[in-house]
């Protein structure tokens, strides 16, 4: 039913659309009363809802099946790992076995070493990267990279891949953890272990996604230590991604854990402001988004999670610009689409960051944005503007009005000095992390 949904969506909407909203949705349940859609996040149903999208499907179920047919949507991922190894093994219904044999994840082209932005906050595991893609099962094997979801570890991995296959002519095989019970459940269910086993065997590389989902899984952990070792021993590379580290990885079989440690083990973590603007510009031009400057710094200033995040945010703007017949988007046409997504981030504003900023180092509020010049006040002021400059979107100009009337030489001239100083004095970055952590965490109450 909702596939025929789907074929009706594509008759009346461009690829574009289709692509970005409405092949992620997935139904969950489907019967002539009711069709339950999932959506895998609240700003993919948000964009649906905003633009009419989902009044449409409702119409397009009622016109398909029957008048009383109830759409529902909800947000929802799609079937779970635990779902899936509790269903398969005793399914009665070989063609989901035969179907989740066949399914395979492949490696997306466009996750390439040149379209990955590297910064401060990711360049150690790029380098690394590069190193093993150049000679796989020479150096940092096993290799595990970890982080937060949405920082770029998918890329870094597939990108290994991309350059062994086009450079180095080698096979590589690349599976999540997910995708990799569910083979084994359905080698298993079917009886095809041989088959399964040389699929993954007969390759020079082995790429895994996300294999904190091993967890609690003994049976494919168990099987993926027979795996990793046959690659491991005959000097083949092994690549693995997690959102966390090796030992904040519960309920892994030992022997596993300290296999995965015997390697270089790097961390991503989230990307600094000029790292954020060189990722908004690059999808930018990988998407064919006509943007200004400003907007760009728009984006970058406020979605500081992840990239993920931008990426979902550019789509945005970019389906929304195409509905609205927008050949160039601008910082207040985003601050209106983007509105919403940027508020449920949480934001902090600049009188609170120079309230904690007066309350740690003991000025008040009114001597920080005053002309006083005595060190304990100017130090607090730098610290102030260095800190709005990293938290707001505020341009250095606003920023000089704020702190007193202030040019904007002087600005970047306070914020380079705290820079400095942090790098320099310990005391001063031990101020600006207390102050920043504060700033965090209030982020998360609002």
């Amino acid at each position: 039913m909702w596939k025929k949904i789907v074929e009706e969506l594509k008759k009346s909407n461009s690829d574009g659309i289709i692509n970005a909203f409405i092949k992620p949705l997935f139904a969950v349940k489907e019967s002539r009363e009711e069709i339950i859609v999932g959506a895998p996040s609240e700003q993919i149903l948000h964009v649906l809802e905003k633009n009419g999208w989902t009044d449409q499907i409702k119409k397009i179920a009622s016109h398909l099946f029957d008048d009383s047919t109830v759409v529902t949507f909800i947000i929802r991922q799609n079937d779970t790992e635990e779902e899936i190894q509790s269903t398969l093994p005793f399914s009665n219904v070989q063609k989901d076995i035969e179907r989740a044999a066949k399914k395979e994840t492949s490696i997306m082209k466009e996750f390439t070493f040149d379209n990955f932005v590297s910064g401060p906050s990711n360049q150690t595991v790029f380098a690394a990267a590069m190193g093993i893609a150049k000679n796989p099962g020479i150096n940092y094997n096993p290799f595990f990279v970890y982080g937060d979801s949405g920082l770029g570890k998918t890329h870094i991995i597939q990108a290994i891949g991309n350059y062994v296959i086009t450079h180095k002519n080698k096979s590589v095989y690349y599976t999540t953890a997910n995708q990799l019970l569910v083979d084994y459940v359905a080698a298993l269910s079917s009886g095809t272990m041989n088959k399964f086993r040389s699929n993954i065997l007969s390759n020079d590389v082995l790429l895994v996604d996300d294999i904190q989902f091993l967890s609690k899984k003994s049976s494919t952990q168990e099987e993926f230590f027979y795996i990793f070792n046959t690659f491991y021993e005959s000097g083949r590379q092994i690549v693995l991604t997690s959102d966390r580290y090796i030992s904040e990885i519960k309920d892994i079989d030992d022997r596993l854990r300290s296999r995965f440690i015997m390697g270089v083990s790097l961390d991503i973590k989230p990307p600094e402001f000029e790292t954020r603007l060189a990722i908004v510009l690059k999808k930018s031009e990988l998407y064919k988004i006509n943007i200004d400057d400003e907007t760009a710094r728009f984006v970058a200033a406020n979605l500081k999670n992840n990239v993920r995040e931008i990426e979902g945010a550019l789509k945005t703007l970019q389906i929304s610009s195409e509905l609205m017949g927008i050949t160039k988007i601008f910082k207040s046409f985003a601050e209106d689409i983007l509105k919403d997504t940027i508020k449920k981030k949480g934001s902090v504003g600049v009188d609170e960051i120079i309230k904690l900023t007066s309350t740690n180092l003991h000025v008040k509020n009114s001597d920080i944005l005053s002309n006083k010049r005595s060190k304990q006040i100017s130090l607090s002021r730098q610290i102030a503007m260095y800190l709005v400059k990293k938290y707001t979107s505020i341009t250095l100009k606003e920023i000089g009005n704020i702190f007193g009337g202030r040019n904007h030489a002087t600005v970047i001239s306070s914020i380079s000095k705290i820079e400095q100083l942090m790098s320099e004095d310990m005391n001063i970055k031990k101020i600006v992390d207390k102050l920043e952590r504060e700033i965090d965490e209030s982020k998360k109450n609002m």
